[in-house]
């Protein structure tokens, strides 16, 4: 993995660990945000391989791909709550959906490698 981006660690100086650690549960504002005022990344043309797998395992689970979303961040071994940040009401039934499905690793490190990051 010498050489990628991944490699650098973006959590804010080691929080993410140490809540993990810690047994802090941690929450996760406006996950679906792609930018400040730039609209949600579930369903945009500007992520096509992340929307492909969203759309994949919304099938599998029978959920819309905000519920994927809300799925793949409740199962990060950190424990997060997902706070989704929207007005949209059709948006938090979705987000909602996402709470009773648990994806396997493999569906993780998938959706991970969709977004564009590597993994080891």
């Amino acid at each position: 993995m010498t050489g990628f981006d991944d490699l650098i660690t973006r959590d804010g100086g080691g929080l993410v660990d140490y809540a993990r650690i810690s047994g802090i549960t941690l929450q996760a504002w406006s996950p679906f945000q792609k930018a400040f005022q730039d609209g949600v990344f579930p369903g945009s043309p500007d992520y096509p391989v992340l929307n492909a797998e969203l759309d994949r395992l919304g099938g599998k689970y029978q959920v819309t791909p905000t519920a994927i979303a809300v799925a793949r961040t409740t199962r990060h071994p950190a424990v997060m709550q997902v706070v989704p940040g929207t007005t949209k009401s059709q948006r938090i039934v979705d987000a909602s959906a996402g709470s009773d499905i648990l994806l396997t690793r493999s569906e993780c490190y998938g959706l991970i490698q969709a977004a564009g990051h590597n993994v080891p």
